[in-house]
């Protein structure tokens, strides 16, 4: 009977935890969402006004007092890499600037959906085909052969 209740109460406690990290991974993609449509502008972080990529990145994730950086390549030392298969809502992906044969991070997303309609990130673009904060299709774009790692920062 012990190992029952105990058995209950990890499940308990283990969902309670997948309940707070889910309430807390939908919040933070409210309010990146709600920045849709900010135009792109290199080294702002102006809610409504303007962003580049890190300073939108650092907007949404000090919202949440989550750890964050006010440059793209300071992500890939934040948090812990998690495989591109096990990115979920919350995530920061990032990526090579515009040369794929970069090694160094350029860019940077957060992931907003990893399931069975593939992966889709939201982002602030400097690309005249999509400029400012938008939600990009990972599979559809050009972006899977710039995709350096996946960062888990919450």
């Amino acid at each position: 009977m012990k190992w029952l209740f105990s058995l209950f109460l990890m499940f308990s406690l283990t969902s309670s935890a997948q309940d707070a990290w889910e309430k807390k991974a939908d919040a933070l993609v409210d309010v990146a969402k709600a920045q849709l449509g900010t135009p792109y502008k290199w080294a702002t972080s102006s809610p409504g006004a303007s962003f580049d990529c890190s300073g939108f990145t650092a907007y949404v994730y000090g919202s949440f007092d989550i750890t964050k950086c006010r440059s793209s390549k300071g992500y890939a030392a934040l948090g812990e890499k998690v495989k591109f298969s096990e990115a979920r809502k919350g995530d920061c992906i990032l990526f090579t600037g515009t040369s794929p044969s970069s090694k160094t991070v350029g860019h940077i997303g957060i992931v907003i959906e990893n399931g069975k309609n593939g992966l889709k990130f939201i982002h602030c673009s400097s690309s005249s085909n999509h400029f400012g904060v938008v939600i990009t299709d990972y599979e559809t774009s050009g972006y899977p052969k710039r995709f350096m790692e996946v960062r888990r920062l919450f």
